[in-house]
């Protein structure tokens, strides 16, 4: 299996899925983001290593999420408010997933709102990086084409430690 998942320390994903050394591939950057080295590792750990499987696992009460929701209509940049040069281009990159939801960050959401409302975005990023991932990449979704891997979404609660695999229907909405 190649993992896709966040840097968030609460997020094992070999811990999760009670998975040995030599069981994963294991990508983790802030977001659960892409990017062409992100697509590499993957290309490499499917196409030369025989994995079956890559999994896109996002999870509950994100910090990269949380920091996207917070930018997002903010006159700072995530980079002027951290003083983290590199921020942006990984909550640039989730905001895409909170297109949607902007309507709901116009007024102060309570504490419980702002959870609700950051892991929808955590959700929506994960299908979003799915989808992203086979458009990305010829190597990747030849091998989904003709049936040798599978590429998976899911959300991980750091709460509860429940899984949900997001599946999407034929119209491109998760059941």
């Amino acid at each position: 299996m190649v993992a896709l998942s966040c840097i968030d320390s609460r997020t094992p994903v070999e811990l999760i899925f009670d998975l040995g050394m030599g069981d994963i591939f294991s990508i983790r950057i802030a977001g659960n983001i892409t990017s062409r080295k992100v697509l590499a590792s993957a290309e490499y750990g499917c196409a030369v290593a025989g994995a079956k499987l890559m999994l896109v696992i996002g999870h509950t009460r994100c910090g990269a999420v949380s920091a996207a929701v917070k930018f997002l209509g903010s006159r700072l940049t995530a980079a002027e408010a951290t003083g983290c040069q590199h921020l942006d281009a990984i909550v640039n990159e989730i905001q895409r997933s909170a297109d949607g939801m902007t309507s709901q960050l116009s007024s102060e959401p309570s504490s419980t709102e702002a959870l609700a409302i950051v892991d929808a975005v955590a959700r929506e990023n994960v299908l979003r990086v799915v989808k992203e991932i086979r458009q990305q990449s010829r190597t990747l979704d030849g091998l989904v084409q003709d049936r040798r891997i599978a590429i998976v979404g899911a959300m991980y609660d750091v709460v509860t430690g429940g899984i949900e695999f997001l599946v999407e229907n034929g119209l491109g909405e998760t059941e």
